[in-house]
């Protein structure tokens, strides 16, 4: 049975096809499954076990008739051109339903302790106005309007506001593959960020393969979707679009105004001279955050008009997609691994995991498949933690 070559339908492979392609699975696994699709060979049973295996589609789906329909917890998917995304990615999927799981355990174990519900969560409209707010959430996190001038980096920003989030009751969660699993990479193309609404546990997850300057926002325009209390899916680059909902718009724009506070920026064009480029180089020693946002926020304030923005677009999108192939060629290291797991991770839930672990309302095992690790793992996690 194992080396007798079995029918599969046509559609069925070119589905599997492009679940490889978008899962980054080898070029083996790639090469194999075109040649199915070609008729050069026939597939067997141990090799459509094996595959199974590396694109993470069960066996038996190799057997149906027409691909199934996977659906994923996310309501809205959206891309920047608002066409729905009808085939998300089996890592997207699993990463979905890895973050449901976790906050649904955090929701229970919030109420069981007496939590109230989080009343920030939906407390906004968009005709309260971006300014209003911005203001609103920046005061809810205790930040002053230019609580960014002490930092050096978006990086640190990112860590800075990650930390008051949490703090606030919101999950960050970050993670670049799914689980612990390297070969199963994470897609910026597919997804930088998803939120998903709790009022007991709202949950922001940040694709970290995105640039520093990438997750910030995406982090501040996730925030503002657990303020409007929706799920999101988010796949835009620094909010530039303007082919996305007005939900998506205004989203944008209070991240902007967090970042980059109109009245602050004016003040600084203000003082500068030269070309736009120039300008928006320079303040950008000002301001953590990346040139497209700057960009926008000229456009937005009225300092350049659309026909300068289309220009710069398109000059800084062609840098920047520059920039992203040569960081790619080089690569990066495998850096510490236990640092590494840690930042994945909502230190508040871990902490709360371990204290149910230790309590015996948690089953260790149920935190070891919560968190995709085993005993000596979870215990240096909880260690980075701060719960031990």
């Amino acid at each position: 049975m194992p080396g007798v070559s079995v029918n599969v339908q046509p559609a069925i492979l070119d589905w599997a096809m492009q679940k490889a392609q978008m899962g980054s699975a080898s070029s083996s696994v790639i090469d194999m499954i075109a040649k199915w699709i070609s008729g050069e060979k026939t597939p067997t049973f141990n090799q459509i076990e094996d595959v199974s295996r590396k694109i993470s589609i069960p066996f038996g789906y190799f057997f149906l008739d027409e691909p199934p329909v996977e659906e994923c917890k996310i309501v809205d998917f959206r891309t920047i051109d608002s066409i729905s995304v009808h085939n998300p990615s089996r890592n997207l999927i699993d990463t979905v339903d890895l973050m449901s799981s976790v906050q649904e355990w955090m929701a229970e174990y919030n109420k069981d302790n007496g939590a109230s519900k989080y009343v920030f969560v939906g407390s906004a409209k968009i005709s309260d106005g971006v300014a209003f707010t911005a203001d609103v959430i920046r005061q809810e996190l205790g930040l002053s309007l230019n609580w960014f001038d002490d930092l050096r980096s978006s990086a640190e920003a990112f860590r800075s506001l990650r930390n008051s989030i949490m703090n606030l009751g919101v999950l960050v969660m970050m993670n670049g593959v799914v689980g612990n699993n390297t070969h199963r990479t994470l897609s910026v193309e597919e997804f930088r960020a998803f939120t998903l609404i709790d009022l007991y546990a709202p949950l922001i997850f940040i694709n970290s393969r995105d640039t520093e300057n990438g997750k910030l926002f995406s982090l501040l325009h996730e925030l503002v979707h657990v303020w409007i209390g929706k799920d999101n899916f988010y796949n835009d680059t620094y909010g530039i679009s303007q082919k996305v909902s007005k939900e998506e718009q205004f989203c944008n724009a209070v991240a902007a105004e967090i970042l980059v506070p109109d009245s602050i920026f004016s003040a600084e064009w203000s003082k500068q001279s030269g070309s736009t480029e120039h300008i928006i180089s320079e303040l950008g020693k000002r301001f953590v955050c990346s040139r497209f946002v700057l960009l926008r926020k000229a456009l937005d304030t009225g300092k350049i008009d659309q026909t300068e923005y289309g220009r710069l677009l398109k000059l800084f999108q062609k840098q920047f997609k520059a920039a992203q192939d040569q960081r790619q060629d080089k690569g990066s290291g495998g850096g510490d691994f236990y640092r590494t797991l840690s930042t994945k991770w909502d230190k508040r839930f871990i902490q709360a995991l371990y204290a149910s672990a230790q309590s015996g309302r948690t089953q260790y095992r149920d935190a070891y498949r919560l968190t995709n690790t085993t005993g000596k793992t979870f215990h240096e996690l909880v260690g980075k933690a701060g719960g031990i």
